[in-house]
Parts: structure tokens; sequence; C-alpha cells
């Protein structure tokens, strides 16, 4: 695979909650991708890509660090130790590094994702609209970040290393008129009709399930607007001669719900992130261009995101690196403030809390197929997803397995708490924890 440098910038395009089964990259009916179908005419397509958890914190704490959740058990009580981040690494090589994002976990939030980056561009306290065509919106559209890291490209005259995050597929749906395709007013009434948290609304039987529908199609609207984004920031290192010299690397965090059933008893539907660990969250899409590459590839094989710093750095290939024989994810801990929701709003907290975890290897009877492990609570089940969107149910395994598949110590089988911290890398977040500027950052986009 060509690489025309040992030292390329870096960029990471995160599409904050966008799942591979919605992807038109994928084969999905909807044309929610298509600057990303011809992108792939010269990248790498990873078709079977998985997210190391469900929700935008667990998962950015592994693509920066490398560490599996279950290794680095990083939650919204605890803090990253500086010095654990691939863009602090690549700083220490003489890279200038920037983040760009509307998305409080990672800009703002106390974990310090936001410290491993010289630059830090987020929701600005005040700004002339031409980015938001929305009321509810707490800050500007993806655009307005596009736009910003073309400027602070402005001012790099070396490597530099950066990230965007990109909201505009992340609830609340309100993509530009142009881009919302497929939703109408009765999916825009429902969505302004429900609280900022509405999982607890259809958990709870407050509303039904169905409803999801129209709200799905909002989504499609923002995928399609996150596609066009990803369009304008490609555009705009080809225009400056940047593309050739550039890794990108284009992927979902985490995917989203809209009702799909679980596979195991006890286990909810998929409704938004945060806990259920169906494929509609942790199946993404993944693709990469590395530096000078001008062909197409197509690479079945599990990827898991972890391997970016690995990629990054250039200890693995830049194009296929992120393959792997087995990806691991897992759900946290539900505690704290998001337990007592579910207290409130449903009979049984149960189902919501339970273990919940995950192993995927290569199919051998199927090339391009791959196998899933997993266990809600006491039961487990193996699977078979040959593409985005299709699952197939096996028989029912020992829970135990699944735990056993991580390898020897990586559960404490009566707690289910993970091995010592990798490093030390994480310690509680002291005094009063989360500031009232990221909780209100947060609770906009439906966190708090």
């Amino acid at each position: 695979m060509p690489d025309s440098t040992d030292d390329p910038n870096v960029l990471l395009l995160v599409l904050d909650s966008v799942r591979a089964r919605n992807c038109s990259l994928y084969g999905y009916e909807r044309e929610t991708t298509p600057f990303l179908r011809s992108f792939a005419d010269r990248a790498t397509v990873y078709t079977q890509a998985r997210a190391p958890s469900n929700w935008s914190l667990p998962s950015h704490v592994s693509i920066f660090t490398g560490l599996e959740t279950h290794e680095h058990r990083i939650t919204v009580h605890d803090r990253l130790r500086p010095g654990n981040t691939v863009f602090e690494t690549l700083e220490d090589r003489g890279y200038e590094t920037g983040v760009f994002t509307e998305n409080g976990f990672v800009a703002a939030h106390e974990v310090g994702l936001n410290e491993a980056f010289g630059t830090v561009r987020t929701v600005p306290e005040a700004y002339d609209g031409r980015y938001d065509t929305t009321s509810s919106n707490p800050g500007p559209d993806g655009f307005y970040y596009a736009d910003a890291f073309a400027s602070w490209l402005d001012d790099r005259d070396g490597p530099w290393a950066a990230c965007l995050n990109l909201m505009d597929a992340h609830r609340p749906f309100e993509p530009r008129t142009e881009f919302d395709r497929w939703g109408n007013e009765r999916a825009r009434e429902i969505q302004r009709s429900l609280p900022v948290r509405w999982e607890w609304a259809f958990h709870g039987g407050e509303r039904s399930f169905e409803e999801l529908d129209a709200l799905e199609s909002l989504y499609d609207g923002g995928m399609r607007q996150d596609d066009a984004i990803v369009q304008d920031i490609v555009g705009t290192l080809e225009q400056r001669g940047l593309f050739s010299d550039t890794l990108v690397v284009i992927c979902g965090d985490h995917g989203d719900g809209f009702g799909e059933r679980g596979l195991l008893p006890d286990e909810p539907r998929a409704v938004s992130h945060i806990v259920p660990m169906s494929e509609s969250l942790l199946h993404v899409p993944l693709v990469v261009s590395a530096p000078g590459q001008t062909d197409s590839h197509r690479i079945d094989r599990p990827a898991a995101l972890t391997a970016f710093p690995d990629v990054a750095l250039g200890r693995a290939d830049r194009s296929s690196g992120f393959a792997t024989d087995t990806v691991y994810a897992t759900k946290q801990p539900v505690t704290g403030e998001l337990r007592e929701r579910f207290e409130r709003a449903c009979d049984r907290v149960e189902p919501y809390t339970a273990t919940s975890r995950a192993v995927y290897v290569a199919d051998p009877e199927r090339p391009g197929s791959v196998e899933k492990w997993y266990r809600w609570g006491l039961t487990a089940t193996a699977c078979r997803i040959p593409e985005a969107g299709v699952v197939n149910v096996g028989p029912a395994i020992d829970p135990g397995a699944v735990n056993t598949a991580f390898g020897p110590g990586a559960f404490d089988q009566a707690t289910g708490s993970g091995p010592p911290d990798s490093g030390g890398i994480r310690e509680p977040l002291e005094g009063a924890g989360v500031s009232e500027a990221t909780r209100d950052q947060l609770s906009a986009l439906g966190y708090y």
C-alpha cells in the first residue's frame, strides 16, 4: 500500500452516532452517504468495524489511547491522566494538534480528553448564526467546525494532527433543509414533543416505539449532512495540496437505536445510545485513506477502532491496520444519575443495568461475515453478521465463555470490574466533578 511520507498529517473524522446500517456506502436504500460512496473508489472501506463501546466518552478514550474499554474503565466520574493519548505522542514528535467539536465529552468534560490537544474549538459563546439553521441546537452545526479547521490550517507550517467530531447525526436531529430529504412535519413534531433525554419516554411506556421510525427519517438527513461536511473537509485538503500527505480516518464512535429489538431475554430495545449493546450501536462505518493512496480496497475482516494510535503512528499499516482477529466491546456500568432515571421511569431497572459484553471474530465458514459472541446479564448467544443491518441469531452459549474470550484476568467474576488500570491512566474526579458549563453543554445534547 503506498504511503508517501513517514510523518504524514493525521486527520480523524468522527461521525458521532452514525451507524453502518444507515450508510448508503454499505447498501442502505436512502442515499445518506453519496460522498463516502465515491470516496471509496480511492480509499479502504472496512465492512465489519465495531465501536469499543456504545457511547461517546468510553469510545473516544479507547480510540485516543488504544486501550479497550474494559482496560481503561473511564467513566464520567474519572479523569484521564495526561500523556496517554496518540495526539500527545504526536505532539511530542513535533506535530501541532487540534480538536473541533461541540461534543462536550471530547472538548470540555473534566475527564480531560481536550487536554490532549494544543487547540480546542468548541461551542462559541457567540456566533453570527449562519452555521445554525435551527432554534434548539446548542451551537452551530458541523460546517462551522469544518471552517474552523480550515482556518486553523492557515497557520500550520509543519506536520499536524486533528480530530473533528461531527454531531450532525446526533440528537436532536435537525439537518439543514437541503439535507432533510426524508423527514416530514410529523417527524419534526414528534421530536419537538419529546424530552431532551427521550429514552425514558419509550422504555417507560409513555411513548410508542413506532414513533422512532419517524425520528430515523430525520437522523438519515443528519447523516446526509455529515457526508456533505466530510466532502468539504476533504476538498479543503485537496485544494491546499495536503491530501496526499495526510492519513484520513473516517469512522463512527457508536451508532444509534430506533427501537430495534434485543436478541436475548430481558434485553431492552435499542433506543438512542448509552445502554443498548445491539449492532445498531456497535457496527459503525470505517473508511481510511492512507497517504498517497489512489486505489480502492475492501476489508471484510473484523476491524477495531482501538487500532487508531498504531495506525496513526505508523506502527501498523496505515491502510489495512485496523483489521484484527478479535474485536471487543463492553457496556459500562449504569450508575448514579443514569440509574436513578431508569428507576423513576421503568418498573424494573435490572434489564437496563445488566452486564453486557461482546466479542467479534471472523466467521470461519463464510468469508466476509463475522461471528459475535454476546451476553446480556445471565444469558448469551452466538450470532452471525454477514453485512450491516443483518443479524442471524445462533444458539445460546455459556455467558462465562464471553468473559473467557476477553482473556485471563479481564474481569472479576464477582464484581464485573476490570483489571488494574493499564499504566494507571485514570484517577477519580475530585471536588465538584463536572462543571456547570460542561453540564449545560451536555444537557443540550441529551446527556443530563
